[in-house]
């Protein structure tokens, strides 16, 4: 393992400078090269390296490099008014709402692990899904195995045998059925376990781990890249695995080994601000119980050849159409640019919408804007009108919970 490393914070978009100093940590030279030479994790869309530093994009959530462990948290407030740890949690909140970070069987001590990281919360959540299933006993399978025997079992594979057992005559080299533990979802686990030895851990979750290496068994790794979800042969008596497996997953597939010096690997847990906001929007308002009140996502319509246009939600209330598309953009006016008001324009008229909406993250104290309509082609029977609305993602210090309820209110529907 590991000497232990450091943590800071930063917000998306931010420039992060070699010799710059963040919440007591300096952002190192050896640093910069960590994340340097890993500048194509993500098809590059994670950071941008640039001279001496390095600028973070839209994606939130955690990189670990080597000893250093940076979060990227959501930016949509004032400069001056951007406080890490209100935006820490309210990071974490959203996740856990999109379902993105489950961590209702999660341990008091286990969920005690914050504010250290939000790595440390991934990583907790597959120790102790690990820990449960040792508990239970792991699955078992049949596996075949080529080897030297001292007696013969299986079928002899009569060539090798010649070759490794001419002076041995007391060998067989065979072909044999092994049951054991080499069960393809212990294998994904095992390979999870083996990624985390190159990281420093948070003392409690490093003993917990510990005890895990000692007990869990030795098995040939598992290419993660090379896994589909769907195609995971889950079964009866294999269901108990879908939470570990899917953890273990998340590990090995933000994981990246650095090959050459073997001493600075990377890990990065991210995802797009852009889908985060649109699903975090689309669960509040699905979760209203509303008479009357349908709402779909991403549904599609054809738009030429091969190709679709697709908003991001459909709202229904009382015979109105309502077509949103979420924008993570922090703006200081109601002023949609031309790109995203052709959208909406397109979006409604496919979707015999008789209202687009435009919904923006609130910042500024911006007022709404709308509904506007567009201006009428001769041949265009519709009305379709457009309005920008901003809704508060915090609220008096925390995740706006009733978001779903002000987004209703705005577009003049009446709640429950």
């Amino acid at each position: 393992m590991m000497e232990k490393g450091g943590h800071i914070q930063v917000f998306e978009h931010q420039y992060l400078r070699v010799g710059e100093e963040v919440q007591g940590v300096r952002f190192t030279p050896a640093h910069f090269e960590a994340l340097a030479r890993h500048a194509d994790i993500g098809e590059g869309k994670y950071f941008t390296v640039l001279h001496q530093g390095i600028r973070f994009s839209s994606y939130v959530g955690v990189l670990q490099a080597g000893t250093l462990t940076i979060e990227i948290l959501p930016k949509a407030s004032r400069p001056g008014q951007q406080y890490y740890g209100i935006w820490q949690q309210a990071l974490l909140e959203m996740l856990k709402d999109c379902r993105l970070l489950k961590v209702e069987h999660l341990s008091a001590a286990s969920l005690s692990l914050r504010p250290n990281s939000i790595l440390n919360l991934y990583i907790a959540i597959f120790l102790e899904e690990t820990e449960t299933l040792l508990r239970q006993g792991l699955a078992k399978t049949y596996s075949r195995q080529a080897g030297n025997l001292p007696v013969l079992k299986g079928r002899l594979l009569f060539q090798r045998h010649l070759k490794e057992n001419l002076v041995q005559a007391a060998h067989f080299y065979t072909d044999h059925e092994l049951y054991g533990y080499e069960h393809l979802f212990n294998r994904i686990i095992g390979s999870a376990l083996e990624a985390l030895r190159h990281f420093p851990l948070a003392p409690p979750l490093e003993a917990r781990y510990r005890q895990l290496l000692r007990h869990f068994p030795e098995l040939p790794r598992v290419d993660a890249s090379q896994l589909e979800w769907e195609q995971l042969p889950f079964g009866r008596k294999t269901a108990r695995y879908r939470n570990a497996v899917e953890a273990a997953l998340l590990i090995l597939r933000n994981y990246r080994p650095d090959i050459r010096s073997g001493r600075r690997p990377l890990i990065a847990i991210l995802f797009d601000m852009n889908l985060l906001f649109e699903e975090y929007v689309f669960r509040q308002l699905a979760a209203l119980q509303t008479g009357g009140l349908q709402v779909y996502r991403q549904l599609s319509r054809p738009f030429w050849e091969r190709r679709y246009v697709r908003p991001d939600i459909v709202l229904e209330y009382n015979g109105q159409r309502f077509v949103l598309d979420t924008k993570w953009k922090v703006l200081k006016r109601a002023s949609p640019n031309m790109e995203d008001l052709r959208q909406m324009f397109v979006y409604s008229h496919f979707f015999d919408a008789r209202y687009g909406v435009l919904v923006y993250p609130q910042a500024y104290g911006v007022e709404d804007l709308g509904p506007v309509p567009f201006s009428q082609a001769p041949a265009s029977p519709n009305k379709i009108d457009c309005q920008a609305v901003f809704v508060e993602i915090i609220r008096e210090g925390r995740l706006n919970r009733t978001l779903g309820q002000d987004l209703l209110l705005k577009l003049n529907l009446s709640g429950p």
